[in-house]
């Protein structure tokens, strides 16, 4: 390691030995309670409080998580990969400011800006498109109360049998929310404002909240500037004593520019500029140099996204212990999304509506905790998808036009069989369809596909003590390729996909003992036809095409660890001292594949830890630091002939309160401006290629607000 690097490793680790904060380690194991003891939040049917939500999620023998507002309250969170850094197994870098990828057990490798691999839902309703795929600047992390996080089927309640999982957003409510009203400003480096202001209230029959935030910045690199308004209202309806509804609004336009990608030296090199010019020649000496693509400043690649969504959720509580669920949803997506010359400018304008049921009920014969479900879910959407000419940033000619229909048909069930007070059997089941239909209308493709699967699923739950709980599962994955995978944008005729499937083996504990809390799972997914993202060089840049791979295996271990040493000393001093680490071990290898043999997967790195430390002098102030460490970068090409070079980053983070209501936070990001590669685009062979795939992450930045509640 060279000394530099050596330095670095060596103060953020002092740092951690010291009183220091940011976010709560986050597996559900890790629930030492907090010293701050604040008045209940009860929850109501359609939206649990968070205590609720942790008892149900300790029923699930497998690995989930809970990520809560306020363990992010006090940073410059941009996206929802943000406010996930610090949960095991969940990596998270950024592409383009508020545009995250997150991959949770190696899912959706290194897909597009539609992101696949995992489902995710607002308030138990599906933000995630029948098309496949999720775009997570949908969600701003500062209109939800807290996060349930689903890995691999454990999230099957939702229906959710993908590698990945499911990650559950739920929305605060007049019933839920912290104070009626809150208000925070924010700023900082590269011309940085966030605005935010909420308001909920309620009464004995209907409560409501309303959240709206407004985000600028010109962006750490040039050509990166975004500008952002998101709005997220509820309105909660106690019909009669057993029945609730809750109407959900949200409205969304999110405007970013996109700075392009680099060649590994010159990102390390120039992290702040954007992508270069593709240029052919000169041939000969003196000859000329033909520029095929002038790049994202010349030809103002961006991705501009409005979409308008609403949803209804009804809760009827049957008696018995019987609860019926209800949910329906309509959607408006509308995308201006400018890239190479190649690609164009996409437009599309989407249309979904969907609705979901589930039936939950107590088996009142078995030990306490037995229960049974059974849900099902339908959503269709309609997509008008065009493509123009990229001419210096305008629109040119319509070059392709197509009409693209999916549908999404899940159905599952589940039996939770208390064999003794402390044992509980968990089996269960999905099946799902998907389809995938392109009509051209206009130079384009056409094509249709049909998927489906069975997924059973079994599991033990085992309480050895009041605080430890031990747990394992086997289940089979399922997953439908997306649109956006079988049509390349237009690029290409609509690709021949498999699904992608496979069998997963999980064991796992989490529980706490004393001063030391812990979440750990070890899993091993065997799958067949991966979906692997290639960049494959075309007239004028990139084009990423998605194929199957053949037998692939992801395995790796994911552990969470809290302590709260020297505790009942510092309780008594109105004190509290908490040291978190969040370690991810990812193995992701093909297996004895014809041309790469055993190979790395590419796109996500092999060992990541978070670790950080945060002091509190109760209600008072506070001061944190939190070290983000990954020796090695992934590989950026199947071949394994070039890799991402590790870095380590430090966070500090303090607050302190101010007259009462207020208080005062700031953060110092990158503290030692260390260069490093936060996203690359996977290719098959970068020796060959040495293409511009590198995205560099975020230099030395400040960032400073105020936030009040009352």
């Amino acid at each position: 390691m060279h000394i530099l690097s050596f330095t670095r490793s060596l103060v953020a680790t002092s740092c951690l030995i010291f009183p220091f904060n940011a976010l709560y380690a986050q597996g559900i194991g890790q629930r030492q309670d907090e010293i701050i003891v604040t008045a209940s939040l009860d929850g109501s049917p359609t939206s649990k409080s968070v205590e609720e939500a942790r008892a149900e999620l300790e029923r699930i023998p497998g690995a989930i998580g809970v990520v809560e507002d306020e363990g992010f309250a006090d940073i410059f969170a941009l996206s929802i990969g943000d406010t996930l850094e610090l949960t095991p197994g969940v990596f998270a870098d950024m592409s383009a400011l508020r545009e995250s990828r997150i991959s949770i057990r190696g899912s959706g490798l290194n897909s597009s800006f539609e992101r696949r691999g995992l489902t995710v839902l607002r308030d138990g309703v599906p933000i995630s498109r029948a098309a496949g795929s999720t775009e997570f600047q949908e969600i701003d992390p500062l209109s939800f109360r807290y996060l349930e996080v689903f890995k691999g089927a454990n999230g099957l309640e939702y229906g959710a049998a993908s590698l990945g999982g499911a990650i559950n957003v739920v929305s605060p409510t007049g019933r839920t929310a912290r104070s009626p009203v809150t208000l925070r400003a924010e700023g900082g480096s590269f011309s940085t404002f966030r605005g935010n202001a909420t308001v909920s209230g309620k009464n004995e029959d209907t409560d409501f909240w309303v959240g709206v935030t407004e985000l600028t910045t010109d962006g750490f690199r040039e050509h990166s500037d975004v500008r952002s308004l998101y709005g997220h209202a509820n309105l909660g309806w106690q019909v009669a004593d057993n029945i609730e509804t809750r109407f959900y609004v949200t409205a969304l336009t999110d405007n970013f520019e996109l700075a392009g990608a680099l060649q590994l030296d010159d990102a390390l090199e120039n992290p702040r500029a954007a992508g270069r010019p593709v240029t052919v020649g000169p041939f000969f000496p003196g000859g000329p140099v033909t520029v095929l693509d002038p790049g994202p400043v010349a030809d103002d690649w961006d991705r501009n996204l409005d979409v308008l969504r609403f949803s209804n959720l009804i809760v009827v509580e049957l008696g018995a212990g019987t609860d019926l669920e209800v949910g329906v949803w309509y959607s408006r997506r509308e995308l201006d999304h400018a890239i190479t010359r190649f690609a164009g400018i996409i437009v599309q304008g989407e249309d979904e509506v969907g609705a979901s049921v589930r039936l939950t009920g107590e088996i009142p014969f078995l030990a306490p905790q037995s229960r049974w479900q059974v849900g099902a879910m339908y959503a269709f959407g309609s997509n008008d998808a065009e493509v123009f000419e990229n001419i210096s940033g305008e629109r040119g000619l319509l070059t392709s036009r197509s009409d693209q229909d999916s549908s999404l048909l899940m159905t599952y069930a589940q039996l939770d069989l208390g064999l003794t007070d402390r044992l509980t059997l968990v089996t269960g089941g999905q099946y799902a369809r998907a389809t995938r239909d392109a009509e051209a209308i206009l130079n384009t493709v056409t094509g249709r596909g049909e998927y489906d699967q069975i997924n059973p699923r079994v599991g033990i739950l085992y309480d050895a003590t009041d605080e430890v709980q031990l747990f394992g599962n086997i289940n089979r994955t399922f997953e439908p390729p997306s649109l956006t995978d079988l049509t390349a944008g237009g690029a290409f005729p609509f690709a021949p996909l498999e699904e992608q499937r496979g069998t997963v083996f999980e064991i796992g504990t989490r529980g706490q003992s004393g001063v030391f809390s812990w979440d750990i799972a070890a899993y091993r997914a065997e799958i067949e036809n991966e979906f692997l993202d290639f960049a494959v060089p075309g007239a004028f840049g990139l084009i990423t095409v998605t194929g199957n791979g053949d037998r692939t295996i992801h395995q790796g271990i994911e552990a969470g660890i809290d302590l709260r040493p020297a505790r009942e000393l510092l309780e008594s001093r109105g004190q509290s001292l908490r040291l978190s680490a969040a370690y991810t071990f990812n193995d992701f290898r093909f297996v004895d594949d014809p041309l790469y043999g055993n190979n790395d997967l590419a796109g996500v790195p092999r060992h990541v830890l978070i670790a950080e430390a945060r002091f509190d002098q109760i209600e008072d102030w506070y001061v944190s630091t939190t070290l983000r460490f990954i020796p090695d970068g992934p590989f950026a090409d199947f071949a394994n002939t070039q890799r991402a070079p590790g870095y380590e980053t430090v966070q500090i983070t303090a607050g302190v309160t101010i007259f009462d209501r207020f208080q005062l936070f700031g953060s110092v990001e990158n503290l030692f401006d260390t260069v490093f590669i936060s996203n690359l685009t996977t290719v098959a062979d970068q020796s060959i290629s040495n293409s511009a795939i590198f995205t560099p992450g975020q230099g030395h930045a400040f960032f400073g607000g105020l936030r009040t509640r009352f």
